[in-house]
């Protein structure tokens, strides 16, 4: 508690050193650290808030005092009062050195060729990620890197991640087929079919067609040739390369299996709201909080910053929203589980044909319920592109 208070330390002097001393004993003031240090004088500690006493004893007596050395916060704090800005300063440089690093300072966008660079800015500033964009507010990256995909038909594949005050995105385009018809090296090719179908239609940019709508092709047989003239006399004919899309009607089977019996997350509506401070990323517990008490429960969380003005600080609270849930068993008619596994199987599709297939019809061919599952083959006609590119050799 001294060093709360503060001490000193004093060389005193006087003839009637021994009355002076029995004196403040007798006024239980508290002395430490007594010693002489000749005849007439002693040296000796006593905590500030006693030492006016003890000077008012030292004048009865004729003792004169003397400080030689001061201890406590007191003394700090009246030496901080005169360096007042340079020890205000050090926790200012140390807060603002802090609050600066927890901002996005520079968006640095990487291996765009075609895509411009300020176009794939321009659609991060909207997902959220901008310069002076407090870190703590950043979306999640996945969710970054899926919109943009979305956005950015050009691009195969991007990648976003936070190096201190710089947010770095990197961006793989898809390879462009070269404009002579080729493939990615721009050799000449023919465009051949990748299975067996009926050519349901064709668009032919460059190359000589060697099929027709609803002919029957096989897997391998060229669709569209590379090469303009005589097929038979291919010496005679120009190499220009192929280039165009067919599609082609293909039927496929889907075996999909589907439970009678599931187990499925419910939430039964009771929850519990709670907040937590946080400073520069650190979440202080509460203490105080409310206890859960479920025994299964999800947890959503949700961050606040304070503001000055229209600059965030890098303080605030975290609301946790906990909710209970229960996990139920559900049970499903065999009627019910084939329509589940027929739009299963449907989804399955849509997503193996891509943007440019569809489905044309598809019918349930067979079913079967063993050891608590429906079993059941779907048949599938859709239309999809069945080009694939195949290089000219040279002698062709």
């Amino acid at each position: 508690m001294q060093s709360i208070y503060g001490k000193v330390e004093l060389v005193c002097k006087g003839e009637r050193l021994l009355d002076w001393i029995n004196q403040a004993v007798q006024a239980q003031i508290p002395l430490e650290h007594i010693r002489w240090e000749d005849s007439g004088t002693i040296r000796l500690t006593v905590p500030l808030p006693h030492f006016f006493r003890l000077y008012a004893l030292g004048r009865q007596t004729g003792v004169r005092m003397r400080m030689v050395r001061k201890e406590g916060a007191p003394f700090l704090w009246k030496r901080a009062k005169r360096r007042k800005f340079f020890y205000i300063g050090i926790p200012l440089f140390f807060l603002m050195l802090v609050t600066l690093s927890s901002f996005v300072w520079n968006v640095q966008i990487e291996g765009t060729e075609r895509i411009q660079a300020q176009h794939v800015q321009a659609l991060l500033k909207r997902e959220g990620v901008y310069r002076g964009q407090w870190k703590g507010n950043l979306p999640d990256r996945e969710q970054v890197q899926h919109q943009l995909l979305m956005q950015l038909p050009q691009a195969a594949w991007i990648g976003m991640r936070v190096e201190g005050t710089r947010v770095v995105v990197t961006v793989v385009e898809k390879k462009e087929v070269g404009r002579s018809g080729g493939d990615e090296a721009g050799d000449p090719v023919h465009l051949v079919s990748t299975k067996n179908a009926l050519i349901y239609d064709m668009q032919v940019i460059r190359g000589n067609p060697q099929v027709e709508v609803n002919d029957v092709v096989k897997k391998g047989q060229i669709l569209v040739s590379g090469i303009y003239g005589n097929q038979n006399n291919p010496k005679s004919g120009k190499i220009v390369g192929a280039q165009g899309k067919v599609w082609g009607e293909v039927w496929y089977e889907s075996d999909v299996s589907v439970p009678l019996e599931r187990k499925r997350k419910v939430y039964t509506g009771a929850k519990v709201k709670r907040k937590r401070p946080y400073l520069f990323g650190w979440v202080i517990p509460n203490p105080w909080g409310e206890p859960v008490g479920f025994a299964k429960h999800e947890t959503k969380e949700r961050a606040y910053a304070l503001y000055v003005g229209k600059w965030p600080l890098p303080l605030g609270y975290i609301e946790e929203e906990i909710m209970e849930v229960e996990w139920v068993e559900e049970k499903w008619e065999p009627k019910q589980a084939i329509q589940l596994g027929r739009a299963r199987a449907s989804d399955e599709m849509r997503q193996k044909l891509g943007r440019d297939g569809r489905i044309l019809g598809e019918k349930v061919l067979h079913t079967r319920v063993e050891n608590g599952k429906v079993y059941l083959k779907v048949h599938f006609d859709v239309i999809e592109d069945i080009v694939k590119k195949q290089p000219i050799l040279q002698g062709e």
